[in-house]
């Protein structure tokens, strides 16, 4: 139960930092200590319901209630930056609940505004708390898939907070659940905040004819990534192989114009050897990309050096918009073609 309690950067700034830098440079942003914080004055309003438009699919297909607190406080931070801190905690806290749900909130404390993450979860051992920002922890299964635990989006969660000073806390019941806090500056509300309507939104160009099939052993990845695709109104396939999509696509009689793989799947397989199946059955070099909880440098590495596009889980509203209309682009000009 939750308790009492400029403009933030265009698109280009967001690819060139977060989306494709941390592909093409071949190492994570974060390690190769390249990033800088674009610190601006925004709504935090803007934030909470870009965080709910996200996670409201996958929230209402666990049978859980996702409940994003609405706020009019101004903050000073990277809005980009924070988001993805964001996204990593309520994430986790979606994945890893099974019943009840998840609240979002805003709690201002004198000159700093708490921005809090709590879940009816498992809980996390007071042992364990000081590990849990750690790059290899795995906490303990909670989701039945036999899956591991937090994993680790929490080591960038804490790399990110440090690198915009702003503290991070945890408090958690085993067996009740946790609450994660990130404190931000507050500023005085502007007139030259940038206004809602100004912020991107979701996709408004994306036609219903463009299918995109995804692949993913993942149900929860799945049904989120569709959820967001579909309402940006783009046809989704979502399968847990590319056998199954195949087979889809077969007795559809539609071909892909792009393909998202999860970059490790069942029995060993990966998305790289997935999207070269689809590609070779369906006789075209069709668009595709990876997707991968995975941060270490090496997968970064390997995956490059086989020539393809990489994006980290959980993947940012603004960077899977802005790299699906690369890929896209690429569709309909290979179509003319």
């Amino acid at each position: 139960m939750f308790g009492q309690s400029s403009s933030h950067g265009a698109v280009e700034t967001f690819n060139e930092t977060i989306g494709l830098w941390v592909v093409w440079r071949g190492t994570p942003i974060i390690d190769a200590e390249v990033l800088s914080p674009n610190l601006t004055h925004f709504s935090a309003g803007d934030l909470m319901d870009r965080i709910e438009t996200t996670f409201v699919g996958v929230a209402y297909q666990k049978g859980l209630s996702l409940r994003v607190v609405p706020s009019r406080a101004s903050i000073r931070s990277d809005f980009i930056l924070l988001e993805r801190i964001l996204l990593n905690l309520v994430s986790n806290a979606v994945r890893y609940t099974t019943h009840g749900g998840v609240i979002v909130g805003c709690r201002p404390r004198n000159a700093t505004l708490r921005i809090e993450v709590w879940d009816s979860g498992p809980g996390i051992p007071e042992q364990e708390r000081k590990n849990v920002f750690g790059e290899f922890y795995r906490g303990a299964n909670s989701d039945g898939e036999g899956r591991g635990g937090l994993g680790l989006g929490l080591a960038i969660v804490e790399r990110l907070c440090g690198l915009l000073d702003h503290p991070i806390e945890l408090e958690s019941i085993v067996g009740k659940g946790s609450r994660f806090a990130v404190t931000v500056p507050l500023v005085a509300a502007s007139p030259t905040l940038l206004q809602p309507t100004m912020v991107p939104q979701a996709a408004t160009l994306a036609s219903s004819s463009q299918l995109i099939v995804l692949i993913d052993d993942d149900t929860l990845a799945l049904d989120g990534i569709g959820t967001l695709l579909r309402s940006w109104g783009y046809a989704v396939a979502s399968h847990a192989s590319e056998c199954e999509a195949l087979v889809a696509l077969a007795a559809s009689g539609k071909t892909a114009d792009l393909v998202i793989a999860d970059y490790c799947l069942a029995d060993g397989k990966t998305g790289v050897a997935a999207i070269e199946s689809l590609r070779s059955s369906l006789g075209v070099p069709v668009p595709a990309f990876l997707m991968s909880g995975n941060t270490a440098p090496e997968r970064l590495r390997e995956v490059c050096a086989l020539g393809y596009h990489l994006m980290h889980k959980p993947v940012s509203p603004m960077a899977l918009r802005a790299t699906l209309a690369q890929f896209l682009k690429r569709s309909q000009i290979a179509a003319v073609a």
